[in-house]
């Protein structure tokens, strides 16, 4: 495992993730395309907020079962709770700090959320038997 350090644009919002960054999942709903996420899973344990607490701000919507936090500062989303995974976080890659989308070497996971009900299973048996 490595540790990543992320944070959001104006730096108010701070977090350190420890991972096996080797896949992103790429999600084609309406927030995820329109916030330009790539996410990346992980357990409560691989994730601290170093700083910010004060400045996030909850979105939810829907079934209100997903949380996605922003920065209230700058409107950027570093991570939320997924309703696929709720007790879990997804971390916002293109939030990583030190971690490079164009020379790192990972896979692509395509997760059809405009069809969130069928892809979700299918999404979590991709994750599951890859880690």
């Amino acid at each position: 495992m490595k540790t990543y350090y992320g944070s959001c644009h104006c730096g108010r919002v701070t977090f350190r993730v420890e991972t096996i960054l080797d896949k992103v999942v790429a999600c084609n709903c309406s927030i995820c395309t329109k916030k330009g996420v790539l996410h990346h899973r992980v357990a409560p344990a691989q994730f601290t907020l170093l700083s910010g607490a004060e400045s996030l701000a909850l979105y939810q919507f829907d079934t209100k079962e997903a949380r996605h936090y922003f920065c209230k500062e700058c409107g950027i989303h570093p991570f939320s709770n997924p309703r696929a995974a709720p007790d879990h976080y997804s971390i916002n890659v293109r939030c990583l700090d030190d971690f490079d989308l164009g020379t790192a070497a990972y896979e692509v996971v395509p997760f059809d959320g405009r069809n969130w009900e069928d892809a979700v299973a299918a999404l979590n048996r991709k994750l599951a038997t890859n880690s």
